[in-house]
């Protein structure tokens, strides 16, 4: 991956942390409150910080994790951070890391933010185990990643070393399919009207839309046609008139953000309006797991 993922909830931006943004990575990670189950000692310098963020920039490079800031929408501050480190792409899998400076406890910033990363994480990056590394007595962490359906896998003794003596830790994880699934369920009150509800709801929950159409991409039947989940689904989705009209939406969808390039002012500002209406008429039609995000100007 060469160009860092830039990823949007509903209240924030995730993005790219640069040396400008050293004074913000000081001021949260020299608060001893963020530190205190950290797993190193308060800062103690800008240099430090800097040092941090040389480190976030080197594992991107080298493919072995990203860390992205968080920032609200209407603001260019960071607030906190989240990322993977420890990835392995050839094993499809990476630890979870997180932080966020007091001032923004307890008002559900972690939560939006996991959430998108872990999202990214699963489809995009198809990374298939996401572990964390906690200590036992940071009640808050645990309990967002145990919401997000993390698992306690059992305790490394003394495996954390921080003011001067060692810590055991917890070892939690999330498998993709339990991801998924828990997803699914939250995602069940969207309902289908047609007499293939029970056919869409498995496959959804099996995963079978993941690699279908939804993002304008051909479909990929493979070297045979012997019935393949996906194919099979398609077919029968097809031959009832389901599928083609959020498959159709999704390539309309593509073609305009094409038209974007180069577009300035209100000409731009009015196609991603007309693209937002009709990635809002997408999300309605398409399964859960391949809505899209609407465009930001």
């Amino acid at each position: 991956m060469k160009k860092f993922p830039v990823l949007y909830t509903a209240r924030l931006r995730l993005i790219e942390i640069h040396q400008e943004f050293a004074n913000d990575i000081y001021d949260i990670l020299s608060n001893d409150e963020v530190t205190k189950y950290y797993g190193r000692n308060s800062l103690k310098s800008l240099e430090e910080a800097e040092a941090i963020i040389d480190h976030f920039q080197l594992i991107f490079e080298e493919g072995r994790g990203m860390r992205w800031g968080i920032a609200l929408k209407e603001d260019d501050q960071l607030i906190g951070t989240i990322g993977i480190h420890n990835y392995v792409p050839g094993m499809k899998r990476a630890e979870i890391g997180f932080e966020l400076h007091p001032e923004y406890w307890r008002k559900g910033i972690l939560t939006e933010a996991l959430t998108r990363v872990l999202e990214y994480c699963f489809i995009e990056l198809d990374i298939y185990r996401i572990g964390a590394i906690t200590y036992p007595a940071n009640d808050a962490s645990n309990g967002l990643l145990k919401k997000a359906g993390f698992k306690e896998e059992g305790i490394l003794q003394g495996y954390l070393y921080q003011h001067n003596q060692h810590n055991d830790a917890y070892v939690l994880s999330l498998l993709k399919p339990e991801w998924r699934k828990k997803k699914y369920e939250q995602d069940a009150p969207i309902s289908y009207t047609d007499h293939l509800t029970e056919i869409v709801k498995r496959s959804e929950a099996a995963g079978d839309f993941d690699n279908l159409p939804g993002k304008g991409k051909p479909l990929d039947l493979g070297p045979s046609f012997l019935n393949p989940s996906e194919a099979q689904l398609y077919k029968t989705l097809k031959d009832n008139h389901v599928l083609p009209k959020w498959v159709e939406l999704a390539n309309e969808i593509d073609r305009l953000k094409e038209g974007l390039m180069g577009l300035e002012g209100k000409d731009r500002r009015l196609l991603i309006k007309e693209i937002n209406k009709k990635i809002k008429a997408y999300n309605y039609a398409c399964p859960p797991s391949l809505q899209k995000n609407k465009v930001s100007d």
